[in-house]
């Protein structure tokens, strides 16, 4: 039997773990004890003939806070299947958006394995700093949806493991509003809830607004996110949509999510329904338990055609540097990590809901409402776009945002601020 020492080290004073750990079992196989003593022998003689050679390796691993434990507990267990490594590892402290700032800045100390958006994987990508995940991967890529897979392939090739999708959807207060009145919005905002506000979203929030627009049909660097010259905001189907915005927004009904008001007057009963995403369930349930509702986002007329909100979607995914010394260990890792067993649990402990088909439709995440939600959302949403140019969508879209939401921009000078948006955003307007 082979012995191997498999050390953790957690960065930030949250924990620190050592064990040693026994790989293989003196008591194999029952079913084993049914052959003859020949085959016994023969099958010791061939095992003592070809040790399993074993690999030190050492790994550091970026996570959020709240996984530090069960990704302490995941990394004992894959050492415990891998006689072929003897596995030291660093848990450090490292959120999901901050994690490819760093790896950008200071890739020689940057972890070996990290949790990325899967919209920042191509950016990542193209600068030569993610790792292709080819070993293993087969065991999850059947089980995970299509979009999930495009939003991590680069060229033909996967470069992270997503786990959970990451977009938003609706809460609503069942004291007010019924599941057949959340199917639209215009019934949202006609019904006489008794409430001060019927809905709320953020316009000025650039990961908010583009609900409208996708969901009337416009494209943002084309069908496929790909096209760093294409914007279709400002066409006929963007004009509609912006119009719609500005007639909603001047809704008296309408409550604008700034700063956390929508989210303040929901929890004290006095707003009907709020887009919003599943980190804000446990915040929501504490204060309006049973009442408490959670859908996909409802249709909106827009331009005289009842259109489904599409708003962007991407996941959380488990990415490898390029420059890690221990690229196979470092793989089969990540993809470990993401697989069914590890993600029921970081659903249970964590709140991510599961990406894996497998999981998403079984009993406990479907009756789950919000992981629900999410899941239906998600089929509906749009992939974000992962091309480095959507960099230079968020502050445009935001002010353009704050200036509906301000008064500034009226459907009087829509189609000006359209145009300047689209501009800004793809900077390919002729002057």
């Amino acid at each position: 039997m082979k012995m191997k020492k498999l050390s953790a080290i957690l960065l930030s004073g949250v924990l620190t773990a050592s064990a040693l750990v026994g790989c293989g079992d003196s008591a194999q196989g029952g079913a084993a004890a049914t052959t003859n003593d020949a085959g016994s022998a023969a099958g010791a003689d061939a095992a003592a003939a070809a040790p399993v050679e074993t690999q030190d390796v050492t790994l550091k691993i970026w996570v959020p806070e709240e996984a530090v434990d069960d990704t302490d507990a995941a990394v004992k267990a894959f050492d415990d299947l891998h006689d072929e490594f003897n596995i030291t590892y660093e848990i450090a402290v490292v959120g999901i958006d901050e994690a490819p700032q760093q790896l950008t800045t200071d890739p020689d100390t940057a972890a070996d394995i990290f949790y990325t958006p899967s919209g920042g994987v191509a950016d990542l990508v193209n600068k030569g700093l993610l790792l292709p995940i080819t070993k293993d991967f087969e065991t999850i890529a059947s089980d995970l949806p299509e979009s999930a897979l495009t939003a991590v392939t680069v060229d033909g090739l996967t470069y992270a493991a997503p786990f959970s999708p990451n977009t938003y959807f609706m809460y609503y207060n069942k004291d007010l509003l019924t599941a057949d009145d959340v199917k639209s919005l215009e019934t949202i905002l006609s019904k006489d809830t008794g409430a001060k506000y019927n809905f709320s979203t953020n316009i000025t929030n650039s990961w908010y607004i583009e609900s409208f627009f996708l969901g009337a049909g416009c494209t943002l660097f084309g069908p496929d996110g790909k096209d760093p010259s294409e914007c279709s905001w400002n066409d006929a189907t963007g004009l509609a949509a912006a119009e719609y915005i500005v007639d909603l927004v001047n809704n008296p009904k309408y409550l604008e999510n700034k700063d956390g008001v929508g989210g303040a007057e929901f929890k004290e009963g006095n707003l009907a329904a709020i887009t919003d995403g599943a980190w804000s369930a446990p915040s929501y349930k504490e204060s309006l338990g049973d009442k408490l509702g959670a859908v996909a986002l409802p249709t909106a007329n827009i331009g005289g055609k009842d259109v489904q909100l599409s708003n962007f979607v991407d996941f959380k995914t488990i990415t490898v540097k390029s420059t890690t010394a221990y690229p196979l260990a470092a793989q089969q890792l990540a993809v470990y990590l993401a697989n069914p067993e590890n993600s029921l649990i970081r659903f249970q402990n964590q709140g991510d809901v599961p990406v894996l088909n497998s999981l998403a439709s079984s009993d406990e995440i479907a009756n789950d409402e919000v992981a629900a939600a999410l899941n239906a959302q998600a089929s509906k949403a749009t992939n974000q776009p992962s091309i480095s140019k959507m960099g230079d969508y968020w502050t445009p879209a935001q002010a353009f945002g704050e200036g509906v939401v301000s008064g500034e921009i009226t459907k009087a000078n829509l189609q000006e601020k359209l145009d300047a948006l689209v501009d800004s955003i793809t900077g390919t307007l002729t002057e």
